[in-house]
């Protein structure tokens, strides 16, 4: 009898590491999604390499020889259906041309499965870590801007964490967080470097020519993000502190 999955939680490794088999490079702000996606599962790094190996793999590996293969990202329901089928159609003869393509394969991956371990093995060790509080503070519903909620523990622990970067003079290693990819990172980030940083020698660091630039483009991903807000005073609070640093540069 096969084991039965379970998809709600398995679904978000099939999606993290789906990007492996993307035709494109992969960045550092990558392997801190997915190894935080990791964290907040149930499974080790060793696990997670077997699901690779069993059921992302079989599924996606043709794309990995492709010529013009996916680069954009591969369509959820699709991929989530892709992989159940596969693993329920699977028989023993399956499974052993699995091993086989796997062992001749898994070199083309080796560098992102290294970077990974290695940001997967950095979070570990600091569970306190900035992004990780980020996420926590998405995991407990508690949206950026939502200024009723800053005296809070998580809240002051993530401001405080942002401050650790200032005062050790490591604005370039904060300004790579603009680059998760993720929502509430991205807008705590551009918040912090706004609130706490001195932005006129940072301008190299997140790739702009000038500290107005930089204000500018921090400005316009709060902006931008602050669309998904839920609540009012996330919202309103966004738009008046925005307005607010506007008059004040």
């Amino acid at each position: 009898m096969k084991p039965k999955i379970n998809i709600e939680e398995r679904k978000p490794i099939w999606i993290v590491l789906s990007d492996f088999y993307l035709d494109t490079e992969l960045e550092e702000s990558d392997f801190r999604h997915i190894a935080a996606t990791i964290i907040d599962s149930p499974y080790t790094i060793e696990e997670v390499k077997e699901i690779n190996k069993y059921e992302i793999f079989p599924s996606l590996q043709t794309n990995l020889l492709s010529v013009a293969g996916e680069w954009a990202g591969f369509e959820e329901a699709w991929l989530v259906d892709r992989i159940t089928k596969s693993i329920t159609n699977r028989s023993a003869l399956n499974k052993i041309a699995i091993e086989a393509s796997y062992k001749l394969l898994k070199w083309m991956q080796k560098d992102y499965w290294n970077s990974l371990t290695k940001t997967y093995d950095a979070f570990k060790a600091d569970s306190n870590s900035y992004i990780l509080n980020c996420r926590k503070l998405m995991k407990d519903g508690i949206e950026p801007f939502e200024f009723s909620k800053f005296e809070t523990a998580i809240v002051q622990n993530l401001l405080s964490k942002a401050k650790e970067y200032k005062k050790l003079n490591k604005i370039e290693n904060f300004c790579s967080y603009l680059e998760t990819g993720q929502y509430w990172t991205n807008v705590c980030t551009a918040y912090c470097l706004l609130e706490f940083f001195d932005l006129k020698d940072s301008n190299k660091n997140i790739y702009m020519e000038n500290e107005l630039k930089t204000i500018k483009f921090c400005l316009g991903e709060i902006l931008r993000i602050s669309k998904y807000f839920k609540t009012d005073e996330a919202k309103e609070n966004s738009y008046e502190w925005i307005k607010k640093m506007k008059s004040s540069r």
